[in-house]
């Protein structure tokens, strides 16, 4: 084992250049693979927090209720209640295994008429209450009058205190005494009680009061002490009902652990079942780990699926380095199999190798995939970046098996060239290396045609709506399916292919109809490329994937950014809507002077708020008035159904709303607003209400508003307008000339606000001149919103990381194939230098070999990522479907013009080694003894 790990450490030290580029491959792979795991933790956990700390309305989270109904006939018996107690306050904290912050035990009896009783004062109304105790009630509730209620005596009625409500509404007093009918298994039992205090809650928003406070105004609330040895005890008593109440601190809730508590949460039901037949959890945070762990495993198998086009080009990497690496010591292997070597010793010594190789990449990449992680957290778009952003992110277990399962199939990549290399003799291997035209694996299997046929069958899918491309997430956001980014790379790849595959016989065509006219570097490159075609294709097909990746994954995060953007704008109307309050008096009487019944409607006069404070809000820049109402619309006294009508400023709106021109197809919305400004009557309608009714501009409308009809000449019509719905009748008019025929209604305020301006601010400004808002909605916040939302985040963040993988690795390999290439060719060169050809005949071929195979890839990548580009991001209408306003796809020369740069400086990097390697090059490198290396 010493001498192979000597000859392990040997070869890797002869080969360091390729050892070192092998390395950097797994090192990203791992990394790229174990940030998965490591940024989905980090997003469940912001997950958790956020709906760990939202008001969840009936119960806070990590709430968890039992309760026990009786069945009608049945007698409850002590012991069970008793089991059912140590099991809530002993064996269940354990199961869940997070402290708990709030435990209530609730008995009551059933509900029972109250007569006066013993020598107190109360009178003989007719009182229906319930016999309550609950634990924990001292420190809950402040008396208002009288006294808390004592431990429990064994003579005299039982004390009880009541709520101010119960007091209020039944006509207590404290003092009073009443016999209650307590049910009990062999018949009734009568049982006195005395009001010894009233409470109100210390705070009515604790969980302590999970049942709602309403329920109070009919309990008779007694010491758990008096209802056990009293009540249950001594008259025996059944127990109508039961609540165990208990509240978890789930703040420290680790995904790791979501699958115990879920199966725990799981089993209780059948647990309480055995212990009380009738025991039910009624209230349970179930419901939110399973919500987690769904969030977990969707974003997890989104994210890997992502990720699996880039993680294919590592492997790939890996791969094709570990072919150049074989390739050098292909002569080795075959000297070693002539002489006896048997092929389980050769496979030990690169295994050997790997694993060294991928334990060291393993150890090193868990600590770059936190820094991956990280720069997931920071994205804001695709290669757009934000690094103030908080990213509290760690390993975990799950990160550490997803890099050890990189690690594998980089081993088995880098191990796979070795089938073929290692079952040659010297002389299979001299014969084969005599006949190297012999097609590669794929073209004759037809692979290329089968993937091409696979992607065209995925395209087919999204154009029939059999495979959706996504749609409306959380909170309105628009999600994308993962097989939206896996077809269309499988497309690309197999275009690829295809495009090798006519590669050679491109060059043939080529050369055959100018090689007369060919200089002798020209056709020197063309000879080279004929004959060695079959080496330029991993580099080649790197080069593709890159290129064409990039293009696509950049139009669709950008295509996606600006209609989701977009939809949110135009559904807003501007970038800040507020609603100023406005001050009211409800009309009591009618015009006549007649009292107005409450069952009949009574009108509202509303006082408009001064204008002065709306004129300098801080960071507006512009601001409209803008009134939505409802009303019939009619021709001629024909009804033509509801519509909606909006009263504007012209001027003001003009310069508040937020437009997206392209949408007026009839004529600008600026044009449009100054023809409805040329009459006073002017009104815009909607395109489709205008088609249908066969409307046209100069015809007379009549719109009932408030009871009120309001003649209108149709200035002008289009299909959409701010923040109206294009598939509803709407009418715009002017807001000053609705309010002659109708009441002064409440409008709105649209605002165009300056950039990173605030809206709270405005708020602030508006309540220090005394006008209060009601609603206010900011387009620009929502959008902020949605970015930090974990699924897009990711999605872009992995996208982003991506790219840059594979820009980094195709340009180590890049690099890596001309240093080896040129260093094979060495003396191939020296030799034509020798035979008469000038150093600038030699640059001039090998840049011209150059720009014939990683120029045509670069083309290749970018035409083949633009037409997928064209083929599949239509798709994503499938996701937003009647999306107002209407889909967009967005080519930006921005983020081609980004690849080119990197593009050029890989071919400046490539070319400079080519002429370092040229100035070299000395004509007695031709003269040597054995074989080229």
């Amino acid at each position: 084992m010493k001498g192979m790990l000597r000859f392990v450490r040997r070869k890797m030290w002869n080969n360091r250049i390729l050892t070192a580029s092998t390395m950097l491959g797994l090192l990203i792979a791992v990394a790229f693979t174990a940030c998965i795991p490591v940024y989905t933790e980090h997003a469940l956990k912001k997950l958790m927090v956020s709906s760990l700390t939202e008001d969840a309305g009936s119960a806070p989270p990590g709430s968890l209720l039992l309760r026990y109904q009786a069945a009608r006939g049945t007698h409850t018996k002590v012991e069970e209640l008793q089991t059912v107690n140590d099991y809530v306050a002993n064996r269940l904290p354990s199961q869940i295994g997070y402290p708990r912050k709030q435990s209530v035990e609730a008995y009551s009896l059933a509900q029972s008429q109250l007569r006066p009783g013993g020598e107190g004062k109360a009178d003989n109304r007719r009182r229906q209450m319930t016999l309550m105790s609950q634990t924990g009630l001292k420190e809950q509730v402040e008396l208002t009058d009288g006294r808390m209620y004592g431990d429990a005596s064994k003579e005299g009625p039982i004390e009880a205190i009541v709520s101010e409500e119960a007091l209020a509404r039944q006509f207590l007093k404290v003092g009073d005494i009443y016999s209650y009918t307590v049910q009990t298994r062999t018949g009734n039992q009568k049982a006195e009680f005395v009001i010894v205090g009233v409470f109100r809650p210390k705070d009515e928003a604790s969980p302590y009061w999970y049942q709602g406070l309403a329920s109070l105004s009919g309990m008779l609330m007694i010491s758990p002490q008096a209802m056990e040895e009293r009540v249950l005890g001594e008259l025996g008593g059944n127990v109508a009902s039961a609540n165990w109440y208990g509240l978890y601190e789930l703040a420290n809730l680790d995904r790791s652990d979501l699958a115990r508590l879920e199966n725990s949460m799981k089993r209780l039901e059948s647990d309480l079942f055995r212990m009380l037949r009738e025991l039910r959890v009624d209230i349970s945070f179930l419901g939110l780990i399973e919500k987690f762990r769904s969030e977990d495993v969707k974003l997890q198998a989104q994210l890997v699926a992502l990720a699996v086009p880039m993680l294919a080009m590592c492997f790939y990497f890996i791969y094709m380095n570990a072919g150049q690496a074989l390739e050098r010591q292909r002569n080795d292997i075959a000297v070693l199999r002539s002489r006896g070597a048997r092929m389980r010793l050769i496979y030990g010594i690169f295994l050997l190798e790997s694993a060294m190789l991928g334990a060291i990449a393993w150890l090193v990449g868990m600590l770059l995939a936190i820094g991956m992680a990280r720069v997931m957290v920071w994205t804001d778009g695709f290669m757009q970046f934000q690094p103030g952003k908080e990213a509290a992110v760690d390993w975990s277990v799950l990160s550490g098996w997803y890099g050890l399962a990189a690690v594998v199939v980089a081993i088995v990549a880098g191990t796979l060239p070795l089938g073929s290399f290692g079952k040659q003799s010297i002389v299979a291997y001299k014969k084969r290396q005599a006949r190297s035209d012999r097609p590669p694996l794929w073209q004759r299997w037809y692979l290329d045609a089968a993937l091409l046929a696979l992607a065209g069958l995925g395209w087919y899918g999204f154009e029939s709506g059999r495979v959706l491309t996504g749609g409306a997430g959380e909170g309105g956001a628009m999600q994308v399916q993962p097989l939206f980014f896996l077809i269309p790379a499988a497309a690309m790849f197999a275009a690829g292919l295809v495009a090798l595959r006519l590669f050679p016989l491109a060059l043939q065509l080529l050369h055959s109809l100018f090689r007369r006219m060919l200089p002798v570097s020209l056709h020197l490159v063309f000879v080279q490329l004929s004959r060695s075609h079959r080496s330029y294709y991993p580099l080649m097909l790197l080069l593709i994937m890159t290129l064409g990746l990039g293009i696509f994954h950049a139009s669709a995060a950008r295509t996606m950014d600006r209609n989701e953007s977009e939809r949110l704008l135009y559904g807003n109307g501007a970038d800040v809507v507020l609603q100023p309050v406005w001050e009211g008096e409800v009309q009591l009487f009618d015009e006549e002077g007649n009292y107005i019944p409450e069952d009949q409607p009574r009108d509202t006069v509303y006082t408009e708020p001064p204008q002065t404070p709306f004129e300098n809000m801080p960071g507006v820049r512009s601001s409209a008035r803008v009134l939505q109402l409802e009303g019939e619309l009619s021709i001629a006294g024909k009804g033509l159904g509801k519509g909606k009508l909006m009263g504007i400023d012209n001027a003001d709106f003009a310069r508040s709303s937020w437009w997206r021109i392209d949408l007026y197809e009839s004529a600008h919305p600026f044009t449009l607003l100054r023809w409805m400004g040329e009459y006073e009557q002017g009104a815009i309608i909607s395109g489709m209400f205008a088609e249908k009714h066969g409307l046209k501009q100069g015809d007379l409308l009549q719109m009932t508003v408030q009871g009120t009809p309001i003649e209108l000449v149709i200035a002008g019509i289009s299909d959409y307008w701010p923040s109206l719905d294009p598939d509803t009748p709407f009418v715009v008019a002017h807001l000053d000339y609705l309010y002659e025929h109708i009441q002064l209604t409440p409008y709105a305020l649209w605002l165009d606000m300056e950039d990173d301006a605030k809206a709270m601010p405005i708020v602030e400004h508006l309540r220090a001149q005394g006008i209060e808002t009601s609603t206010l909605s900011d387009a620009r916040n929502e959008w902020k919103l949605r970015k930090l939302l974990p699924e897009r985040e990711g999605t872009y963040g992995i996208l982003s990381l991506g790219f840059i993988v594979s820009v980094a690795i195709s340009f180590i390999g890049y690099l890596l194939f001309w240093v080896f290439s040129l260093a094979r060719r060495t003396v191939q060169l020296g030799i034509l230098r020798a035979t008469g050809l000038m150093r600038g005949q030699l640059t001039l071929m090998l840049l011209l070999e150059q720009l014939l195979t990683t120029g045509l890839a670069i083309v290749l990548g970018l035409g083949i990522g633009r037409a997928a580009s064209r083929l599949f991001i239509p798709f994503l209408q499938s996701g937003a479907s009647g999306q107002v306003p209407p889909f967009v796809i967005v080519f930006d020369l921005k983020d081609t013009m980004q690849l080119l740069i990197i593009v050029v400086a890989m071919i400046t990097v490539g070319g400079s080694l080519l002429i370092a390697q040229i100035l070299k090059l000395r004509v007695h490198q031709a003269v040597k003894l054995g074989e080229e290396r």
